[in-house]
């Protein structure tokens, strides 16, 4: 078979498979606008690398120059937004603004030794890409299915999405800033700016599209960029194309023992080994063993698009310190500087824990070469795109001052069973990985970048925690850091082979095959239990699968067509939490005076307000009206959990009509207008 009949046959599998997933997500006219929008958006950046590597052919603006054009297309559309600017022609022009730096990007070619396109680079990288239809295929065509018994969603590590839902519906509404929809009279304090291209689509699109349809059309995008960067960036290191598949395939597949070990703890106990059905998998290591969890990279491609973006423009800054071809250069730095400031401002935490890498790298680098002069000018070249970048996320109020967000503590989680939480959380990548540092570094291919970013990533798991994340916010991005780093290990690895012995060779292969069967179930489960919504068991947070009853899809259609976007609705976020904590603004896109979120910090406030509107439902009829007009709220609703807390509600309410009437009803919900 050719080179040729190999290249057609494998784009004509995976575009089966990609268009196959994204039929299943959206109809015709949401995917013809969702992904022309979102190629418009990416394709400055391919430009822009282009120009910046004009020898590399078409891999690096590719796999690199994708997430270069979301990334600054992210910000211009941010800056646009908060002037005031919200119509849909943003989506043109946003990347039309961008496009523009491809013509100062040429003055820049040379400065990095970015990978040259191979004759093996456009078949081993479209074989590589069917990883995305086959990690989200399923899982995103039964997101938010509805049948007659009412909508499903599988609560299993979905929080993202159903935070995503929420953050996009409340940007849709056009304030500067956006609106806190769970504390009233507040900003939204998160890290929005990768959300705003999707709040654009959807203020226009409303009417006709479905906020699922259009966060899965973006997250398939975004999935498939992210595999085709990995693969990019080991190239970049100097490894053959099927060699990076190879180290790609295994980063994402085989992370992880807890799997394995969940199958065979249930074999000695006697447990059924479908039983793996209700387990958050890939957290085992923090329900049986109460260590800090370590996701694989099956989840970033789930429902975490915008950590996505955050981790690779972040690792692009880490690559264009590592790949420059100038000892000095300040206009490398800078470069690195607005990519390391732009993931500080797309995933803040995220960010911050790879420019720690990059300083970490820099610092050693200059001890070497002891150039104070040098340290001066790569220190101002980088450091002044991060300080605008920081006071970017001042000015937009990510960070909540009422309370400390980050604290640098002794992480009392992560020393807890270190060795073995550890070995079951990334032992895979971990032997393998070593084996591939063992053999290797004798060979040296410049991976040691990823070496200080894994050395940063290690310091802030064991002494920097995130409040309010019950100790293991950390072990998320550090898990993902250290895998996307032990993809390129990895590849190096299998590159290197044909160096060693043939003993030495087979060792090496019998190893990584063992290690990758060993590490595949947990990312098999993980698939598996992702997509199916039949599962209504009871979970710790709550059921598996959150099941919106036809009653509550009623109020939500009535919601949307009867009341003003900008309403505050209120629920008992205390009988609610915590398996109804996004309702309203993930569901009903409406507001709240006071709501139990899990992804905002610190949670205090929150829990103050929550306790304290929640009154309403038990205090007599006037005082309960008097306090939901101090606290603003439009429209109180009643339903089973409102009604099983909190006895006799509806009697108190209905016995103040004129202030307290009653404005809708089906079988189990009620709504009170408060005028």
């Amino acid at each position: 078979m050719t080179q040729g009949t190999l290249s057609r046959i494998a784009i004509a599998v995976t575009a089966a498979a990609y268009l196959a997933s994204h039929v299943a997500v959206a109809g015709p006219a949401v995917l013809a606008f969702g992904l022309l929008s979102q190629f418009l958006f990416i394709l400055p950046g391919v430009l822009i690398v282009r120009a910046m590597a004009p020898a590399s052919g078409w891999l690096a603006p590719l796999t690199i120059g994708a997430f270069v054009g979301q990334a600054l297309g992210s910000l211009v559309l941010t800056l646009l937004w908060i002037t005031g600017a919200h119509g849909v022609w943003l989506l043109l022009a946003a990347p039309a603004i961008v496009s523009l730096f491809a013509i100062p990007a040429r003055s820049l070619a040379g400065r990095w030794t970015l990978p040259a396109t191979a004759l093996d680079d456009a078949v081993a990288l479209t074989v590589l890409l069917v990883i995305v239809p086959i990690v989200v295929g399923l899982p995103f065509a039964h997101l938010g299915e509805i049948s007659a018994n009412g909508q499903d969603y599988r609560m299993y590590f979905t929080s993202d999405y159903a935070w995503r839902r929420a953050v996009v519906s409340e940007l849709a509404k056009g304030d500067v800033l956006p609106i806190n929809p769970y504390f009233a009279g507040d900003a939204m304090h998160y890290y929005w700016m990768p959300h705003v291209f999707s709040a654009v689509q959807y203020r226009f699109a409303a009417a006709w599209a479905t906020l699922d349809e259009l966060l899965t059309i973006q997250s398939i995008w975004v999935d498939a960029m992210f595999v085709a960067f990995l693969y990019g960036m080991t190239r970049a290191f100097r490894v053959r194309p099927w060699a990076a598949a190879a180290g790609v395939t295994f980063a994402v597949f085989a992370s992880s023992f807890e799997g394995l070990y969940a199958w065979w703890d249930f074999a000695r106990h006697g447990v059924p080994l479908a039983a793996v059905k209700n387990l958050n998998i890939d957290a085992v290591s923090r329900w049986y063993f109460q260590g800090i969890p370590i996701d694989g990279l099956q989840r970033v491609l789930f429902y975490q698009p915008h950590h996505a973006l955050g981790y690779v423009i972040g690792l692009i800054g880490l690559m264009a310190i590592a790949l420059r071809t100038r000892a000095q250069d300040a206009a490398a730095f800078a470069i690195a500087g607005i990519c390391l400031g732009l993931s500080v401002a797309i995933s803040s935490f995220a960010g911050l824990m790879v420019t720690s890498g990059a300083a970490l790298y820099e610092s050693i680098s200059l001890l070497r070469a002891f150039n104070i002069r040098r340290a001066l000018v790569h220190a101002v070249a980088a450091g002044v795109p991060l300080g605008l970048a920081v006071a970017l996320v001042f000015a937009l109020k990510y960070v909540d001052n009422n309370g400390e967000v980050v604290e640098i503590a002794v992480n009392r989680l992560a020393f807890h069973d270190f060795w073995w939480v550890t070995l079951l959380s990334c032992g895979p990548v971990l032997i393998v990985g070593a084996i591939a540092i063992a053999i290797n570094w004798r060979h040296p291919h410049g991976v040691g970048v990823f070496g200080a970013l894994i050395a940063a990533s290690t310091f802030f798991y064991f002494f920097v925690n995130v409040r309010d994340h019950q100790d293991v916010y950390v072990g998320w991005r550090v898990g993902h850091f250290l895998f996307m780093s032990a993809a390129v290990l990895i590849g190096v690895l299998f590159n290197d082979l044909p160096l060693l012995s043939a003993n030495v060779r087979r060792a090496v292969l019998v190893v990584a095959l063992l290690m990758f069967a060993a590490g595949v179930p947990t990312a098999a489960i993980d698939i598996y239990n992702t997509q199916d919504t039949t599962n209504h068991n009871e979970m710790p947070a709550g059921r598996a699968t959150l099941r919106l009853q036809p009653d509550d899809l009623q109020i939500f259609d009535w919601i949307k067509h009867n009341t003003d976007p900008k309403a505050t609705f209120q629920v008992d976020p205390v009988a609610r939490n915590p398996e109804h904590w996004a309702y309203l603004p993930a569901f009903g896109e409406r507001r709240m005076a006071a709501g139990i979120p899990i992804s905002m910090i610190p949670l205090a406030k929150y829990e103050r307000a929550s306790a304290e509107i929640r009154l309403l439902y038990d205090e007599q009829p006037l005082l309960a009206y008097e306090r939901a007009v101090r606290a603003k709220v439009n429209y109180v609703i009643v339903g089973p959990h409102e009604r099983n807390a909190h006895p006799g509600v509806e009697g108190r309410f209905a016995s103040m009509p004129d202030r307290l009437p009653l404005v809708f009803k089906n079988g189990t919900i009620a709504i009170y207008e408060v005028r």
